[in-house]
């Protein structure tokens, strides 16, 4: 087969001799895990409201599960690569006996327990996914495009878990949904035993550093990072994820107002999310990319677009159907650019840290849910919307004014990434 095509098919990922069977099967795992993440964040909103809690208490347990989801960077952060695949292994067997928990319990003490144990678990198992889905090459290069078919395949859940949510909860409780789900971590774990000897991840972190204490802590990486193109995804990631949150913690609520089934919205949410995976094939049939920062400013400006539309649903409410493909596309776009500039940008002992930054950064905003639905119990939908969505063109300025005024480093490192 010529070169080109079979780059052409590699991206595609259409042949497993041409994606290395370490990939698939970092694929499959993070498939599974995804999966079952989606599922939770999906049904976050509609299954506080089952248990009878309010839109305000419906914002906390989406935050719980959101800033907990943040946090375990800090773990991961604190681990070194080499044992990624047992810290997967170990948080999939406790996300799947927790999970069937909504069988038994009751009351919104025991659903935010629950939510944040495992907001906390699939951010740990997913921020050690992703890292491991840039390691099956050590070429800088490859490892872009071997990033951007991560990024691609195992979004197809995006599209799967609300699809089948809203198809299941038609003729099942959603407590039971959660006990069948949690089936796919005990198929994931085997799995990952597959991934040793001539399937060993190639491109890992120096285990001393982590081990001895001597990479940079926490905070120091956070605030103390000279990455301009990494900072300016995390200012990007930051913004996009309003509009993304808005949806998925108060779509069914909000739909419900304007005439929505639960059914219908989660099917509008699964339309959301063929439009993340449309933008996500898009960025790995283009990968590697060169001008990444377009990309960003292009992202964000679909986000600012969709929040801008939400409030004006309430007057017009065929605007709402809008909303949904804006919201997706820029995740579709920013998940894999940000991924492989933590992937291919610092030193190899630090990518265990960026990347379980950038995916909390992603999902840290959900903190904002609960004073959004505090302001909605308040003075409604209408202006609430109103106010987030001047937060998320304010997340635009702040991209596009640090572009600016970073254009010359910004430049040059985009150039020495290039030619390395």
């Amino acid at each position: 087969m010529e070169k080109g095509n079979s780059k052409d098919l590699r991206k595609l990922g259409l042949s497993i001799n041409l994606i290395s069977v370490t990939e698939w099967l970092i694929i499959v795992v993070a498939f599974l895990g995804r999966y079952m993440l989606q599922f939770y964040q999906t049904a976050i909103g509609y299954t506080a409201g089952f248990f009878g809690l309010n839109a305000t208490e419906v914002g906390i347990a989406f935050a719980l599960f959101g800033v907990a989801f943040g946090l375990a960077a800090f773990i991961v952060h604190k681990i070194s690569p080499s044992k990624f695949r047992s810290l997967v292994a170990i948080s999939l067997l406790i996300l799947g006996l927790t999970m069937p928990l909504y069988l038994v319990i009751h009351g919104a003490i025991e659903i935010y327990a629950l939510m944040t144990l495992d907001g906390l678990i699939t951010g740990i198992y997913m921020d050690a996914l992703m890292t491991m889905g840039g390691m099956a090459s050590k070429d800088q290069k490859q490892r872009q495009i071997d990033q951007s078919a991560f990024s691609f395949w195992v979004s197809t859940a995006l599209i799967i878990a609300p699809f089948t949510t809203g198809i299941l909860l038609s003729v099942l409780n959603i407590k039971y949904m959660f006990a069948i789900f949690a089936i796919m971590a005990f198929v994931a774990i085997p799995v990952l035993l597959f991934l040793h000897g001539k399937h060993s991840l190639q491109y890992v972190g120096h285990r001393s550093e982590a081990e001895e204490g001597t990479h940079p802590t926490a905070l120091n990486f956070l605030f103390h990072n000279k990455n301009k193109s990494f900072n300016a995804s995390l200012i990007a990631a930051l913004g996009n994820k309003i509009p993304y949150f808005i949806v998925l913690s108060f779509g069914v609520l909000y739909g419900k107002i304007l005439g929505f089934t639960p059914q219908q919205i989660f099917y509008l949410i699964a339309v959301m999310f063929a439009f993340n995976v449309g933008a996500r094939l898009f960025v790995m049939l283009k990968s590697p990319i060169s001008n990444k920062l377009r990309y960003m400013e292009i992202a964000m400006i679909f986000a600012a677009g969709a929040a801008i539309i939400l409030p004006l649903s309430v007057i017009w409410h065929p605007l709402f159907y809008l909303v949904f493909p804006l919201a997706g596309i820029p995740e579709g776009i920013l998940w894999p650019i940000g991924l492989q500039l933590a992937n291919t940008t610092f030193k190899s002992h630090e990518i265990g840290s960026s990347t379980a930054f950038f995916s909390s950064g992603m999902m840290i905003m959900a903190a904002l849910m609960p004073i959004l639905g505090w302001i909605i119990s308040t003075v409604g939908y209408e202006f609430s919307f109103l106010i987030f969505g001047a937060i998320t063109v304010a997340f635009l300025i702040w991209l596009l004014s640090y572009v600016k005024s970073n254009e010359f480093e910004l430049t040059q490192h985009a150039e020495l990434s290039e030619k390395r």
